[in-house]
């Protein structure tokens, strides 16, 4: 089962490498108060590094790299995998995708994909229960 989360951040003031990772890991809710070693930021790092080679990595590969322990590396292996960013090859992970861009639209193609089958049933609700619904056009003359 897949998770997505997204957050509406402010966009990075200055142009910055690790703040712009870190930028996306919070807009895709990675990174929190609890994650005080921002170890998703630094296994997503990682991963890019290793992507650049062509190459994914073992967990005791991130585990060194990283300096949490194993178990909090796979923690956020596994969130990271749930959202559809990382992929699990053998023992291997890596981006489900050659670059975090490519990944991202992905991501995005699962979202829309979602999204249709919810708004296909609440239609059918929608139809069951007798409800009338607007379409987006007048929606989008009534606010604007």
């Amino acid at each position: 089962m897949k998770q997505f989360t997204i957050k509406l951040l402010k966009n990075p003031v200055e142009q910055k490498l690790e703040n712009d990772i870190k930028w996306i890991c919070s807009s895709l809710g990675f990174m929190s108060s609890r994650d005080q070693d921002d170890t998703s930021f630094k296994i997503l790092r990682a991963l890019m590094k290793s992507a650049k080679k062509g190459k994914g990595m073992t967990s005791e590969e991130l585990t060194d790299f990283v300096q949490p322990t194993q178990g909090a590396v796979i923690y956020h292996l596994k969130k990271l995998q749930k959202a559809g960013l990382v992929v699990k090859l053998d023992s291997e992970y890596s981006l489900k995708m050659n670059s975090i861009l490519s990944t991202i639209e992905e991501i995005e193609k699962d979202i829309h994909l979602v999204l249709g089958n919810i708004k296909a049933i609440a239609n059918d609700v929608d139809d069951k229960i007798g409800l009338e619904h607007r379409p987006l056009e007048e929606l989008k003359t009534l606010v604007g």
